[in-house]
């Protein structure tokens, strides 16, 4: 089972898994600063993808440049190492961002190159029986996508206990007249998850947040020009909210606010944890202040 580089230290690590980890820290050390944000596909499925080239198996190294060079993405690709390291080192170069060997500028995480990358390198894996197609195709699905010859799209993944809490979240919308701008929000970012526009999800996700607790902040008495993070500390500060909420709130609108999908989640799982949070704390929000 190949090691996921993100997830263990080189301290932790066997020797050989080490010097995976601690090439990879180097090559992407000097554009973490510039918070490149991660995109696309999970770790655990890169891992996946690069698990049959363990021990020189797999596709030949020319093959593997083939891939990368199909997807005008060779210079995402590691020049030298062993076959598994070459591949994972150009997966998560794609996903992450990298700095450039040749020219030593950084290259940005790029979604589109990363899935044709792993499209076509999913498609000769599995004509040539190289992985599990059945985990392969389960692990596109929970990252949001899925493979159609060597092409992968995206597809909205299963969220069922969401869905349902989202279904009692409209209806409590459409009861409160006051709560139409957040009941806006929150349609639209459904409805950008359900095409897959994660951004575009995430984005109203938040926003949905902010008005329900602004609504209702000001329902109680806050002043208009007290919106965001001003509404909810008012909130605490006059009884409303306990402090432990407040804090919850807090930290789940820092978490919001942030650009891209968190560190070794693809875009989908991402958006998908967002959604469960955002729909849990507006049912609690109407559920508490309303």
């Amino acid at each position: 089972m190949i090691a996921d580089c993100g997830r263990v230290s080189s301290t932790e690590a066997t020797p050989a898994v080490a010097s995976c980890i601690d090439a990879d820290q180097q090559r992407h050390a000097p554009i973490q600063s510039a918070m490149i944000v991660r995109v696309g596909l999970s770790n655990r499925t890169l891992a996946l993808l690069a698990q049959p080239f363990e021990g020189g198996g797999g596709p030949s190294h020319s093959t593997i440049d083939l891939v990368w060079s199909s997807a005008d993405a060779l210079e995402y690709m590691p020049g030298e190492g062993n076959k598994v390291n070459r591949v994972l080192g150009g997966l998560r170069a794609l996903q992450r961002g990298v700095r450039s060997a040749a020219s030593n500028e950084a290259l940005p995480a790029d979604d589109r190159k990363l899935r044709l990358v792993a499209g076509d390198l999913s498609a000769r894996l599995m004509a040539s029986h190289l992985v599990d197609a059945d985990a392969l195709e389960a692990a596109f699905a929970r990252d949001g996508v899925e493979l159609n010859d060597a092409d992968l799209t995206s597809v909205r993944p299963p969220d069922g206990p969401a869905d349902r809490l989202s279904v009692h979240a409209l209806g409590l919308f459409g009861e409160r007249p006051e709560l139409e701008v957040a009941g806006n929000h929150y349609e639209q970012a459904n409805r950008a998850f359900d095409r897959g526009d994660w951004e575009a999800a995430n984005a109203q996700l938040r926003s949905a947040c902010d008005a329900v607790y602004d609504t209702l902040a000001q329902r109680h008495g806050c002043p208009a020009d007290r919106t965001g993070g001003k509404a909810r500390q008012w909130l605490q500060a006059n009884g409303f909210l306990e402090p432990d909420e407040a804090e919850l709130l807090r930290t789940f609108m820092v978490f919001a606010g942030r650009a891209g999908s968190h560190a070794g989640l693809s875009g989908a799982a991402d958006s998908q944890l967002r959604r469960h949070f955002a729909t849990a704390l507006i049912a609690f929000a109407v559920a508490k202040l309303g």
